[in-house]
């Protein structure tokens, strides 16, 4: 293991870190919060000092990032990152204790939204800026950042990109890895500012139309009323905010090809076309069970089902309502929904369509091989065969996955919750969704469960946003190893 390595780049990350923090600083000092602004002022100056003594402490070799550094960086990264980020909700004294400011913190880097905080409303300005602010850098990537803003970081800054980035094919725009970087986060920016222009003009003002923005581009949720969007009741801004989730859950790469080349169609995308169908199908589903077992009206139940269809399968979970006493089918559908996710390359989380995509043809594969034993089928994704190796981690992956999730529940139902609460908790936390149903449900928070299982979900949010396996393989002991 490249000790040197690691440190240089955690050293960045927190440089990094706590630049951004001067941001909520300044909203701080525009609402008169002084007392907010010199919390973050010492949260920047502290995160600050520790990222430059890990510089210092590196050697200067010129030695490249392989792939074990990558996965191991970019997962302690993730870790130091959200500590460091619960330091400004703790010195502000809105957490009793440190391991509850911890779960806020993660849950708003991965993009979580699961959140401990009832009464929104009653936090500062520049806090609830944060907030959100935390989701926007954990939605595309910190590490995408840092590679954004200083490119130069040798030939193995891929394994970097390939260990944050979302989806199971990894694909470049351009050759270079800082130019890559710097294009997915112009498409990242320009979402952010459309949604908050447009969220002014319906209505909000500026403060809350950009915390909205960052939230709904980064597929996180976290929103600056208790009542999350319902507050509004407006028709206008529950428009924008689901076509900008809907965008936020596509791939970037091919936004990037449609929107800025015009060298491609979205249906010329398999999983696109895929996704599409998918929330078509689950929002006729929810439509008609509302209208036939809860009373609404036709209106009432297709803006309901499409506005949750597509919060839930974006994994953003901002609510119109409260889904939690919608009939058991339709919460069944928005849990397959948390699990499934959004797109590769995308903001959202979940296992991710292109990755359940493979494993049906895989099942498909292993099935006709009965038949056929003697055929040799490939699996080709967009006329582009898949390698072997990636349908292999493909397989990997949702074995993990489930297996994680099955652990989160069982440690959930130590604190005598229902099998609702615990499954659905758990999901919520490893697809990186935040809502789940019963207790876990929209009109609650993650306060019902005990400091042990919110460490466990924090283990699980983290896991879910880094794919698992930088995670997972910091608990191998070879991967500690100098060898």
């Amino acid at each position: 293991m490249n000790h040197n390595l690691i440190c240089k780049v955690m050293g960045l990350t927190l440089v990094l870190e706590g630049a951004c923090m001067l941001l909520p600083l300044v909203v701080s000092l525009l609402y008169g919060e002084r007392s907010v602004a010199f919390v973050f002022c010492t949260a920047a100056v502290f995160c600050t000092v520790f990222g430059l003594l890990l510089l210092c402490l590196q050697q200067e070799r010129k030695e490249k990032i392989q792939v074990r550094e990558g996965f191991f960086a970019v997962a302690f990264s993730w870790i130091v990152i959200s500590a460091f980020g619960a330091a400004p909700y703790w010195m502000c004294g809105v957490f009793p204790n440190v391991m509850d400011a911890l779960f806020e913190s993660v849950s708003g880097f991965t993009t979580t939204g699961a959140t401990l905080i009832a009464d929104v409303e009653a936090l500062p300005r520049g806090l609830l800026f944060w907030r959100s602010l935390t989701q926007w850098l954990g939605g595309m990537g910190v590490l995408v950042l840092t590679l954004a803003l200083l490119p130069k970081r040798g030939a193995g800054s891929i394994f970097l990109l390939r260990a944050e980035s979302p989806g199971p094919i990894k694909t470049k725009l351009v050759p270079k890895i800082g130019q890559n970087a710097k294009i997915l986060y112009y498409i990242y920016i320009i979402l952010t500012a459309a949604e908050a222009v447009c969220l002014r003009i319906a209505g909000m003002g500026w403060y809350d139309s950009l915390v909205h923005a960052m939230s709904t581009v980064a597929t996180g949720g976290f929103s600056s009323r208790s009542a999350s969007l319902g507050f509004y009741n407006s028709l206008a801004v529950n428009v924008i905010v689901v076509a900008f989730m809907l965008l936020s859950s596509l791939n970037f790469t091919v936004l990037y090809l449609v929107l800025i080349r015009r060298t491609m169609r979205f249906r010329d995308n398999a999983e696109i076309r895929i996704y599409f169908r998918m929330l078509l199908a689950v929002m006729v589903l929810i439509s008609l069970d509302l209208m036939l077992h809860s009373g609404l009206g036709a209106l009432e139940s297709i803006g309901h089902a499409v506005f949750q269809t597509v919060s839930v399968s974006s994994t953003t979970a901002f609510a119109s309502t409260d889904f939690g006493q919608w009939p058991a089918f339709s919460q069944m559908l928005l849990l397959l929904l948390m699990a499934v996710g959004g797109c590769s390359a995308s903001t959202a989380g979940g296992i991710k369509v292109q990755r359940f995509t493979l494993l049906f043809r895989i099942m498909h594969r292993q099935l006709h091989s009965v038949i056929h034993p003697r055929v040799v089928r490939t699996i080709c994704v967009d006329g582009r065969r898949v390698e072997e190796p990636v349908l292999t981690a493909a397989s990997l992956y949702f074995f993990s996955y489930i297996v994680i999730i099955l652990l989160l529940a069982a440690v959930s139902s130590v604190d005598g919750h229902t099998l609702g609460t615990s499954l659905s908790a758990a999901i919520a936390c490893v697809s990186n969704t935040g809502t789940g149903v019963e207790l876990a449900g929209p009109a609650s928070t993650f306060n019902v469960f005990s400091a042990p299982t919110k460490l466990f979900f924090c283990f699980g949010m983290l896991a879910g946003r880094l794919e698992i396996m930088p995670i997972l393989l910091l608990f191998f002991p070879s991967v500690w190893s100098n060898r």
